[in-house]
């Protein structure tokens, strides 16, 4: 898979998750990171400074994966098919929200390994994590977002749409 970044007359054609994504990570993205030479990504935009850290920008993914007929709600595929990028926290929902897109396609594939899991069992399909045990998680039938504790029912709905759910993460 290979990647660009994005040219402004594209943004306009986006769906509502991706432009909420790119919303986000476009201005969280510019905090360097620890650079790992194993595990490199198509959203590094510059090469390692003397400190060892990186520069990264939410980049394309092109072509999109097709999550091998994974049945999933279309807020899913868009979330986790759209843009390659790493991780930024934010609050939403009175938590703490760790939000991380697929860093390179071995991420990818961890990822699409958890959600056919998910979807097997039929638990919410994870998006975002918080600073304590609880994630977030949209319904893969109605694709509203839920406060969940893994291995128990979802606790709290906490946004009618996953775009809605970024819209509001400050």
């Amino acid at each position: 898979m290979y990647s660009r970044q994005l040219k402004h007359n594209e943004i306009s054609a986006m769906g509502e998750v991706k432009k909420a994504l790119l919303e986000l990570f476009e201005w969280s993205a510019s905090e360097p990171v620890e650079h790992d030479p194993e595990w490199t990504s198509p959203c590094e935009i510059m090469p390692p400074d003397t400190n060892g850290m990186i520069y990264w920008k939410p980049v394309v993914m092109v072509p999109q994966p097709d999550f091998e007929a994974i049945p999933l709600h279309s807020s899913i595929r868009e979330f986790y098919g759209s843009l390659w990028g790493g991780t930024i926290e934010a609050e939403c929902c009175g938590e703490t929200v760790i939000l991380s897109l697929a860093w390179n396609s071995d991420d990818l594939s961890r990822i699409v390994k958890v959600i056919r899991e998910q979807v097997a069992n039929d638990t919410p399909v994870f998006v975002a994590n918080t600073s304590s045990d609880f994630y977030f998680g949209v319904n893969n039938k109605t694709g509203t977002v839920w406060l969940c504790e893994p291995g128990y029912p979802p606790i709290k709905q906490v946004a009618q749409s996953l775009a809605q759910f970024l819209a509001e993460i400050e």
